[in-house]
């Protein structure tokens, strides 16, 4: 279980809850990189250089700075920082309730697994009060939202149920975000060909299904990592070669058709793997007779 990396209080009105918020993603089994010296084959550090000194800087000896003109900066102590608290640094207010497919995707930033924190003597009630939360936000069909303040920002929330706990998800700010519509205005307003359009509907069709996890398999990292164990046991890398591309205009109604063959024929092919084959009957027996001579 993932460390808490946040902990407050979720209110709703007058009646608070204790809350951990853990990050819901993890990127531990990437495959990562060191720099090393090429020569000595030793780990190399990153050092921080004064920049007209050019002595090296130890961290203990840095502090943060904000440059209000060029080259003259503020200085703020990490104490500083600490210290500079508002509402929302320890408190998620739900401010307001909203259908969450009127949230458009394009604001979803980062997700968080949100807990109630039942420790010490009212761990009850602090279940009792986030259930009920959770199944008021359930039952309405309904997301919260509000703020908190996040790696030092303030930034918006919405909060929504999932199984016995409930998502945290951080939104953009708008000014973030381009926006699709603009950006789609010099696309040429076209007339589609039914026959292809029904074409294209077909293709669609047969290729649908069900959301499948299998689907992030990352063939990138699998090959990385194949790479990585390949050279550490001294083995012969042999590398796939380059796909083609083709980057010729073809004509879109007999890339369609051919599409619709290729898929027939493949569809035919998988219906054959999956048909159990019968085993032949001898000539002149019943299978009847057969099994009794094997009885």
């Amino acid at each position: 279980m993932a460390r808490p990396f946040w902990r407050g209080q979720l209110r709703l009105a007058l009646v608070t809850c204790p809350i951990n918020l853990t990050p819901a993603t993890t990127e531990r089994d990437k495959i990562r990189f060191h720099k090393l010296n090429r020569e000595t084959g030793n780990r190399l550090r990153m050092q921080m250089i004064d920049s007209e000194t050019e002595n090296v800087v130890d961290r203990d000896e840095t502090v943060m700075g904000y440059e209000f003109e060029k080259g003259k900066y503020v200085t703020v102590e990490d104490e500083e920082l600490d210290k500079l608290k508002i509402e929302s640094s320890d408190v998620i207010d739900i401010e307001r309730v909203v259908p969450i497919e009127e949230v458009d995707w394009l604001y979803w930033e980062k997700p968080y697994l949100l807990e109630p924190d039942a420790r010490g003597k009212g761990a009850k009630s602090t279940v009792d009060i986030f259930a009920t939360i959770r199944d008021a936000l359930k039952g309405k069909k309904v997301a919260a939202l509000g703020h908190a303040v996040i790696g030092r920002r303030e930034r918006p929330v919405m909060i929504q149920p999932r199984g016995k706990g409930m998502m945290l998800v951080t939104l953009r700010d708008p000014d973030e975000i381009r926006k699709p519509e603009e950006s789609f205005d010099g696309i040429d307003d076209v007339k589609v060909d039914k026959d292809n359009l029904h074409m294209a509907e077909t293709l669609i069709e047969r290729i649908s299904g069900k959301f499948d996890r299998d689907m992030f398999e990352d063939r990138y990292q699998e090959a990385l990592h194949k790479l990585v164990m390949a050279k550490q046991k001294g083995k012969k890398i042999v590398f796939a070669e380059e796909p083609e591309r083709d980057g010729n205009v073809v004509d879109i109604t007999e890339a369609l058709k051919a599409s619709l063959r290729g898929a027939s024929k493949a569809g035919k092919a998988e219906s054959a793997r999956a048909t159990p084959k019968r085993r032949p009957v001898a000539r002149g027996k019943s299978p009847r007779k057969r099994g009794k001579q094997a009885a």
